[in-house]
């Protein structure tokens, strides 16, 4: 598993996000047309030259995001991840997760339905390194602490158990 920036991947991301601000912007232009009981023009809508403004803030937002939507988190574990190993994977597939390629020191997993990596614009890998303890977890933010905290709380209830 590779450590560091990986700008290609920055790029690929910056792209995605491109094109989804500029989806998202242009379904709520067609609703306001849609929903608008006088003649729509988009030149009532905007002032003139903001078209420039309205492109650079788009262009903006989706070179700042995925410094922000993406995390590593790591977790820590009592007995390693050998003894609770069989725990975490079925956090995992419980959350609708599959395993995508599993390495020696590695687990990639990708969420099972189309319709959320679709949403997710195909980013919704999580990647679990358990070379070292703590794991770390790497993916989406949201969805990386989200199973951070799982993880924790089962480890910690199987701790208690016994």
């Amino acid at each position: 598993m590779s450590t560091g920036f990986d700008f290609k991947k920055y790029l690929g991301r910056v792209v995605k996000y491109l094109v989804y601000l500029v989806i998202v912007f242009a379904l709520i232009i067609a609703i306001f047309s849609l929903t608008s009981n006088q003649t729509f023009s988009v030149y009532n809508l905007f002032r003139p030259g903001t078209g420039i403004q309205i492109a650079i803030f788009l262009f903006v937002m989706s070179v700042i995001y995925p410094f922000f939507g993406y995390a590593a988190k790591k977790v820590y574990l009592n007995k390693g991840y050998e003894y609770d190993k069989k725990t975490i994977q079925d956090i995992f597939l419980t959350n609708r997760y599959k395993i995508e390629c599993e390495g020696t020191e590695f687990i990639k997993f990708r969420h099972k339905s189309a319709f959320v990596r679709t949403l997710r614009m195909f980013e919704d890998t999580i990647t679990l390194d358990f070379s070292d303890n703590p794991i770390k977890l790497e993916g989406q933010r949201k969805d990386v602490y989200r199973m951070a905290r799982m993880i924790e709380y089962a480890v910690r209830n199987d701790r208690n158990d016994e």
